[in-house]
């Protein structure tokens, strides 16, 4: 299945949509069956944008972690591998397409650890919209223009989590590095760590970007919607399906 028909899917499946849908079909309905349906559907909406279930979802993902560069040299890692995320699309303040948000945080995270480790650096990440540019190219030209830290090895063939590991596993374990330094997100981090022990390598978990808690949805404003606790819930829903296509021996 290619990237583009999983994300539609997803995008009809997860809520907003998900909900939504179920919503319309019921109406198609008669009698307390509908009714029925229709309260699940709006049930499942408002608390899939709860901050209190964002939470419950994500927390037991981010379990490893943080690591300072002292840490991360202690475990003896041999080089850093920061993975794709986001893309900004025809940013006309750059010219063109940049990393996004959520990359930018694993790039920050990926060039300090550079810098203060001296170790060297590997980007992941390809082209699976075919928008011609991959995201491994432009995470280079991020790092080297913004960040002033140089990149050694650069895969841009990756569609997802899987491949990442695969190629970087090309790229680095011919010349000897097993023992990696690996960041993305503390959310994405347990499937990643799986994916990369699978292709041969002994992964040093080096998260970033942990989910923290807004003051301003705390006790019983947890329980009231928001756009921000809606897309974490999906986030975290989406890591959640592709950990069980893991276990199940499911490979991309």
């Amino acid at each position: 299945m290619d990237i583009l028909t999983a994300r539609t899917l997803e995008t009809l499946l997860y809520p907003p949509a998900g909900p939504l849908l179920l919503a319309l079909a019921a109406l198609a309905l008669r009698g307390r069956l509908r009714r029925l349906l229709v309260g699940l559907a709006l049930a499942a909406l408002w608390l899939g944008a709860t901050p209190w279930l964002a939470r419950l979802v994500t927390a037991p993902l981010e379990r490893d972690p943080a690591l300072d560069a002292a840490a991360v040299r202690a475990r003896g890692a041999q080089a850093i591998v920061v993975l794709a995320y986001t893309r900004y699309p025809d940013a006309p303040e750059y010219g063109g397409d940049t990393s996004g948000a959520g990359e930018l945080v694993r790039l920050r995270w990926a060039a300090r650890l550079q810098r203060e480790t001296g170790l060297p650096l590997a980007v992941i990440g390809g082209d699976p919209l075919g928008t011609g540019t991959a995201e491994a190219e432009i995470m280079t030209r991020v790092l080297a223009r913004d960040f002033g830290v140089a990149v050694r090895w650069a895969d841009g063939r990756s569609r997802h989590t899987f491949d990442n590991a695969r190629y970087a596993a090309a790229l680095l374990l011919p010349e000897g590095v097993r023992r990696i330094a690996l960041v993305t997100h503390a959310w994405h981090m347990p499937r990643a760590v799986q994916a990369f022990r699978a292709a041969g390598f002994e992964v040093i978990p080096s998260p970033t970007g942990f989910t923290t808690a807004d003051p301003t949805t705390r006790g019983w404003r947890a329980l009231l919607p928001n756009a921000d606790a809606l897309v974490q819930t999906r986030r975290a829903l989406h890591e959640w399906i592709g950990r069980a296509v893991y276990a199940l021996g499911l490979r991309p």
